[in-house]
């Protein structure tokens, strides 16, 4: 279960960053997951990064829930 100091960690952000910082952070770090993700031939790698996007879709879902974005 993600929570709110959870969501901020995973994000990299502090708990007062607005609703686009939220988002641009978000939209960085998915884009920059993929790119790792894809370049890499390692099975390990590729899973890992996998997992942080979801991850990443996780803090997404929870944010829009609790209308923070």
């Amino acid at each position: 279960m993600i929570t709110e100091e959870r969501a901020f960690y995973i994000l990299q952000l502090e708990q007062t960053a607005s609703a686009e910082e939220i988002v641009a952070r978000y939209e960085n770090l998915k884009d920059q997951y993929r790119r790792i993700k894809d370049e890499t031939e390692d099975l390990r790698t590729r899973l890992a990064y996998q997992l942080k996007q979801i991850e990443l879709d996780d803090v997404f879902i929870y944010f829009r829930r609790k209308q923070r974005i």
